[in-house]
């Protein structure tokens, strides 16, 4: 008794000198410092853009260049001043490097990139010495960071230059996209290499632990990357291609070899907003007036300088007294006008200040003035056909480039421009790639107006927010549907194989034929780039009247708590639910085609984060913006939302079997027999190996394991599940957060308060992991299930999620024999 009551008296001790220091703790100020942080790999990087505010407007700022390094990023700040002696930021001041023949005061200072940032500039300009607050934007598109890959040095042993490779190979892929690299920058002794691929359908490039995004050239058909290169080894990339049904990572092996005999050239333009590389390495110099030969980059969307295709782009300036034009040959005929300034800046200035295209051999060109050369400058171009204006152009004029021409010279020469000359009319001939079947749109519904009993949709590219379908038209027999885009880009539709167009203003709204209760074939097209595109998608009208049934199916899934019976599954026609005895974690149901249902508790006893929900909610509905605008989700975004129920629902799909359109919104699809599975849960192998279905799984979270390690659930190799193909993983019940437990007496109250914190903190740290490892798995679209078998209460709980198994690998019989097995050996107990 003694014992206990020292142990209570010096648990209050502790918690009186905690309370104590408590108040002595809580007014401690924190520094708070920039953050400076980046995903950029060390390096030395020209901004996006850069904006300066504040001040009397008599002094210019630049920021000419940002280093990366260790993930920590500098931007170089100059003001147009020598006066310029420091700059604070956030309680720190850095002094001045002062060029007083250049008139100018640069600063190396930490940079929050993308953000709004105050600084205060000492001037001693003024007959005092003066403080002047200014606020500064430094924009440069970050990688996002990936584990794919692995981090690499990208250090270059050479001078900084632009180099062309002493060779490069590569290999992997399908053979069918070629492969090339005509450039490797070094910058700050950093090495960058400029990657194409041969195909426009590359969107993604994972490397170096990152992930670049491309710059495609539609008309040139090719994907290009500016990213970081280990130079003179081999080793793997994962290119993302959105050329199949859904996305795809393709591995490549590569080898770029960079030496000091390696030849040096003018450089290429950077075809990618994220690689921020220098663009030129000649030095700039001051041009006498005269008539130049200049190279020129553009950077923007569906903006190129003739010729499109090449590394090197050229353009006709002319200086007389100081003042520059320029006439500069864009490769294709949209524009009419182009505007040097912002989009927004176009369509306030007058027209006598747009420069209007001069056509010469099918080329356009324009003649604009320039305000400075070495310096992006904005750039607009106007659109004739869709009357509207188009920014986030820059354009730079590599004054160390330029060469004395003749007066008249034109950068085509007498070349004739192959691109077709546009017209007027609308045309209405269909893509031979892009076509959509007649669909037989009789129905035994009576002649009328109806409104869908569920309307779902699939497709496209994630931009999108919806598809609905108003009311569905039944005349002499036939069913049409009004369907409305979220949008009001969508001109005309494809669909039961003609052309409709849009009616009324507004929204795109058709009247198209449709068959109900099955899938139909659309196609869009869209003006909301700066070229049409064509999308497709897939919608599925529904009424229960129309297959003779009087029950309403739904698309929605029971994400609050556990089916009782099979539920109504658009599409789906239910036959049975499999028999579950002792189990608590887990429902099977069964329905025509081979397709099963299955629902797993994965809330329950856990400390899992869910989002609130009813017992069946939809994850297909609309939801807005704080001003009242449409929320576009892409199909990770909504199977990462799926994975954050209470109950997480699968269908398990034989491979021909094609679900209604939308599904995928709701449910995680899972093709069975499940095949190329990674398994990290020791009872789920165990399951496996009793069903003899060992032959389905190809890589292991189990190092124990005789199959091939592809590392823990936690911290995989993803390249592996990449060429493994790999089709699910399985993970273990450790996965999930565990659960923070009440106490039930004084003791254990007493000792909670003090833990409680750090429980929480743990349980936080859980959620987290588990939520950022099924993202990864969603972005290389692989289902991830847990398997919960350990958490069972019963023995027979425990061994009755062989079945689970047998409805994964197609051998649901042998399933039920082990258990039927297992029931008698503890019946025997």
């Amino acid at each position: 008794m003694k014992h206990h009551i020292n142990i209570i008296l010096s648990l209050i001790l502790s918690v009186a000198l905690v309370l104590a220091f408590i108040p002595a703790t809580a007014n401690i100020a924190v520094a708070v410092s920039v953050d400076s942080s980046t995903t950029l790999a060390d390096g030395c990087y020209s901004p996006d853009s850069f904006t300066y505010s504040g001040g009397t407007g008599k002094v210019s700022i630049l920021c000419p260049k940002i280093t990366a390094e260790s993930g920590k990023a500098t931007a170089t700040i100059v003001f147009k001043s020598r006066y310029y002696t420091k700059l604070k930021l956030d309680g720190t001041t850095y002094d001045a490097k002062i060029d007083s023949s250049a008139g100018t005061s640069t600063f190396a200072i930490p940079v929050d990139l993308n953000s709004s940032m105050s600084v205060t500039g000492t001037t001693t300009a003024m007959s005092a010495i003066h403080d002047i607050d200014y606020t500064i934007k430094a924009t440069i598109a970050e990688p996002e960071m990936d584990k794919s890959t692995p981090v690499f040095d990208n250090s270059a042993a050479v001078p900084d230059a632009s180099y062309k490779p002493d060779s490069f190979t590569y290999s992997g892929g399908t053979g069918k996209v070629k492969l090339s690299c005509p450039q490797i920058t070094v910058n700050g002794g950093k090495a960058f290499a400029t990657l194409v691929f041969s195909s426009k359908y590359f969107t993604k490039l994972k490397t170096d632990g990152r992930i670049y995004k491309s710059s495609i050239n539609t008309s040139g058909n090719t994907s290009a990357f500016v990213v970081p290169i280990y130079a003179n080894s081999k080793y793997d990339i994962l290119g993302t291609t959105t050329a199949m049904s859904t996305s795809h990572d393709i591995t490549y092996s590569i080898k770029a070899c960079l030496s000091k005999r390696s030849k040096v050239i003018t450089p290429g333009a950077d075809p990618s907003s994220g690689g921020g590389q220098s663009d030129n390495t000649a030095k700039a110099k001051k041009l006498k007036d005269g008539t130049y030969k200049i190279r020129t980059e553009v950077r923007g969307k569906m903006f190129y300088i003739y010729p499109k295709a090449s590394s090197k782009h050229y353009s006709i300036i002319t200086v007389k007294k100081g003042k520059i034009t320029a006439v500069i040959t864009l490769d294709g005929q949209g524009y009419d006008y182009v505007y040097m300034g912002t989009k927004s800046q176009a369509e306030k200035a007058k027209k006598s200040t747009w420069s209007k295209y001069a056509s010469r051999n099918g080329f356009y060109s324009y003649k604009i003035h320039v305000s400075k050369l070495d310096k992006k400058l904005n750039i607009a171009g106007h659109s004739h056909k869709y009357n509207n204006w188009y920014g986030d152009r820059t354009i730079i004029f590599y004054s160390g480039t330029a060469k004395k021409v003749k007066v008249g010279t034109t950068a085509t020469g007498n070349k004739k421009n192959k691109v077709t000359k546009r017209t007027n009319k609308k045309s209405t001939a269909v893509s031979s790639k892009k076509t959509t079947a007649s669909v037989n749109n009789s129905t035994s519904l009576k002649n009328g107006i109806y409104a869908p009993d569920q309307f779902s949709w699939s497709g496209g590219s994630g931009r999108l927010a919806y598809i609905k379908c108003t009311k569905i038209k039944v005349a002499a027999g036939r069913a049409y549907a009004t369907i409305v885009f979220g949008s009001s880009a969508y001109d005309t539709l494809k669909a039961s194989g003609h052309l409709y167009s849009k009616t009324g203003a507004g929204l795109s709204k058709f009247v198209i034929p449709v068959r109900l209760n099955a899938n139909n074939t659309i196609i869009g097209r869209t003006s909301a780039m700066s070229q049409p595109h064509w999308i497709e998608y897939r919608i599925y009208p529904y009424i229960a009247k129309a297959s003779g049934s009087s029950k309403k199916s739904s698309l929605k899934a029971s994400t609050g708590k556990m089916s009782k019976s099979a539920p109504e599954i658009v599409g789906l026609k239910t036959k049975s639910a499999v028999k579950v005895e002792s189990a608590e974690y887990f429902k099977i149901f069964n329905y025509e085609k081979g397709v099963k249902l299955l629902e797993f508790n994965i809330s329950k006893g856990t400390g899992l984060s869910t989002k609130s929900a009813t017992s069946t909610t939809s994850t297909d509905e609309i939801e807005y913006d704080d001003e009242g605008n449409a929320i576009a989700k892409s199909q990770h975004e909504f199977t990462e939302e799926i994975y954050q129920n209470k109950v997480v629902n699968y269908l398990l799909v034989p491979d021909k079997v094609q679900l209604p359109a939308g599904l995928d919104k709701n449910y995680i699809i899972i093709r069975i027999p499940a095949k190329k599975t990674y398994v990290a849960s020791s009872e789920a192998l165990g399951f496996i190996k009793s069903l003899s279905c060992t032959e389905n799984v190809s890589l292991s979270g189990i190092k124990t394991s005789p199959i091939k390690f592809a590392g823990s659930y936690s911290d995989p190799t993803y390249s592996m599940f990449v060429k493994e193909q790999t089709g699910l993983a399985i993970l273990p019940s450790t996965a999930l957060p565990e659960k923070i437990e009440k106490p039930h007496n004084f003791f254990q109250w007493f000792i909670f308060l003090f833990t409680r914190g750090s429980q929480e903190k743990a349980q936080a740290k859980q959620n987290k992991q588990l939520k950022s490892v099924e993202k990864n798995y969603t972005a290389l679209n692989i289902p991830v299930l847990i398997d919960r078998s350990k958490d069972e209460s019963s023995a027979l709980g425990k061994a009755e999620w062989v079945k689970v198994y047998g409805a994964l690998y197609g051998c649901e019989k042998s399933a039920e024999k082990i258990y039927e097995k297992s029931v008698k050996n503890e019946e025997k107990k």
